[in-house]
């Protein structure tokens, strides 16, 4: 469930469009994606998003494919804030809103892609979803062993805390993850297949003589 403000659209009022801004690294719903912007095209991109409804459609893109192509399956993603640099380049964070699956693109004048979108298939983006709780826990198992095979020291009270949607969507961004490895989790069709999948994907990282495949 993403995290509920006045400011976040309501499902029904997700757009038909959203500028694509196509990068190595997944927004899901509810977590927060920092960006720099600074080429003309991104600068465009962004101001084109403000001036409607805030949302960059964030996907990630594919191996050996034109700088341009990218997996059709994304994250809205709102401008929560934004910060003007003396050297002209911008600092936004990003609140993961929404995923979507890409109908149509065409490039604009300006350089960025604009597409067509679907948000139906993923209205339970904005439903409270609930894991079972031994699920939870073998996660956290394979998360503290991935931490300790890596010598990275980190607070478990905090962790331990937090609600595992919030943790994996925080994740996504610390561990070593692949590009496909991030698309596997984005894609994932609820908050109890992604916490899954996480798991093996930390079982190879941990025990990758006995890590099953992750297709």
């Amino acid at each position: 469930m993403i995290p509920r403000t006045p400011f976040i659209q309501r499902f029904e009022q997700l757009p038909d469009e959203l500028p694509i801004y196509t990068l190595a690294n997944a927004l899901l719903a509810g977590g927060e994606l920092p960006l720099e912007l600074s080429s003309p095209t991104d600068l465009a991109l962004f101001f084109e998003a403000l001036r409607h409804h805030q949302l960059v459609g964030l996907r990630q893109p594919k191996r050996d494919t034109q700088a341009d192509a990218g997996y059709q399956i994304g994250c809205a993603g709102r401008i929560r804030q934004y910060r003007e640099r003396s050297d002209g380049k911008l600092n936004v964070m990003l609140t993961g809103v929404c995923r979507f699956k890409i109908l149509e693109e065409v490039k604009q004048s300006s350089g960025f892609i604009k597409a067509k979108v679907d948000f139906n298939d993923y209205v339970n983006d904005y439903l409270q979803e609930t894991v079972e709780p031994g699920i939870i826990d073998d996660f956290k198992s394979e998360l503290r062993q991935y931490f300790e095979r890596n010598h990275q020291q980190v607070d478990w009270t905090v962790l331990d805390q937090q609600p595992v949607e919030k943790l994996i969507n925080n994740l996504v961004l610390v561990v070593d993850l692949s590009v496909e490895d991030k698309q596997v989790l984005l894609e994932a069709p609820a908050l109890k297949d992604r916490t899954l999948l996480f798991t093996d994907i930390l079982i190879n990282k941990v025990h990758p003589q006995n890590s099953p495949i992750i297709n």
